[in-house]
């Protein structure tokens, strides 16, 4: 798949779409929502360059849920680029499971002057595997942060984007759900995003969406892709966070600008994004009528999507 989108013609400003966390378990509920999320990726228009699912996407990490996910996005008109999560190494063979079907867990392409970097944000953490129990959250693996330093100090497009499963913890930021972000790594992460200029880090594992600036990079967490949400995030929703199940689109013009809307899973054609940031979303105005024009956005009630998964 990345050759796919290396190889492909290159127009600005172009856009990618991002979830996470839709298959943890087996569960049938999750893939409809998730294969609804396609449906919406699928229509827009002009079509994102790629969708990266950034991780627990095939729980417990056996080769047979793993080729249940790619019958999923089978259907996809662009390409799909898989990140490991924790819960796709909780099998004993979860592990070979991946390397079989997906390949490198740590990985790079680039698309335009617009590097992208994923890394395996999933295995570094004490313990038994898939535990992300705080204080031990999962994290990068040193193998998975020496990747990461290699390829951005030999990168020479001017932007540099960072795909992984879980952000890193940030003081605290994802609470009440602080075990959303890995401590163990933290600094070294830090420093690599600092020396080499990414501004940019999409990641997931947290049940919710979320978008924070944080000395000058930026992080959108996306793990509404079909699992059960974090209650605790519709009380401590705002104007960068809540719990709904969606994916985000982020669009990166020629100057390395960005910008993001969240589309929810079953919303209605025409109906206003219910998150948007970025000095890009200008762009996205453009391209979608319904951050601009359309009508006052009212959120689907959890227990609604959940209804119109379950009808097909």
């Amino acid at each position: 798949m990345a050759e796919r989108i290396s190889a492909a013609e290159v127009h600005y400003p172009f856009s990618f779409v991002i979830a996470g966390d839709s298959g943890a378990w087996p569960d049938p509920t999750a893939d409809a929502i998730f294969s609804q999320l396609l449906r919406q990726t699928a229509d827009l228009c002009p079509a994102p360059v790629f969708l990266a699912n950034l991780g627990d996407f095939a729980g417990p990490g056996t080769p047979e849920r793993h080729e249940h996910y790619m019958d999923l996005v089978a259907s996809l008109p662009m390409p799909n680029v898989s990140l490991i999560g924790n819960h796709d190494l909780e099998d004993a063979h979860g592990a070979d499971a991946w390397a079989a079907l997906h390949g490198p867990r740590n990985f790079h392409f680039a698309y335009g002057n617009t590097r992208f970097v994923a890394i395996d944000g999933a295995s570094g953490q004490a313990g038994e595997l898939g535990d992300t129990t705080p204080p031990d959250t999962a994290g990068p693996s040193a193998e998975a942060l020496s990747f990461l330093e290699d390829t951005l100090a030999a990168t020479t497009e001017p932007h540099r984007v960072v795909l992984t499963h879980a952000p890193p913890h940030l003081d605290g930021h994802y609470a009440p759900q602080p075990e959303c972000g890995f401590r163990q790594g933290e600094p070294e992460f830090l420093d690599i995003l600092r020396a080499h200029d990414v501004t940019l880090v999409c990641c997931a594992h947290g049940l919710g969406f979320d978008h924070h600036v944080r000395d000058g990079v930026r992080y959108v967490m996306s793990g509404g892709g079909g699992a059960a949400l974090y209650l605790s995030y519709r009380e401590a929703a705002g104007p960068d966070r809540g719990a709904l199940f969606h994916a985000v689109e982020i669009t990166v013009t020629e100057a390395g600008a960005v910008g993001g809307r969240v589309f929810q899973a079953f919303a209605p054609p025409g109906t206003a994004a219910p998150f948007t940031f970025g000095s890009a979303c200008a762009h996205l105005a453009k391209q979608h009528s319904q951050i601009a024009g359309g009508p006052e956005y009212r959120w689907l009630e959890e227990r609604e999507v959940i209804q119109r998964a379950e009808r097909g």
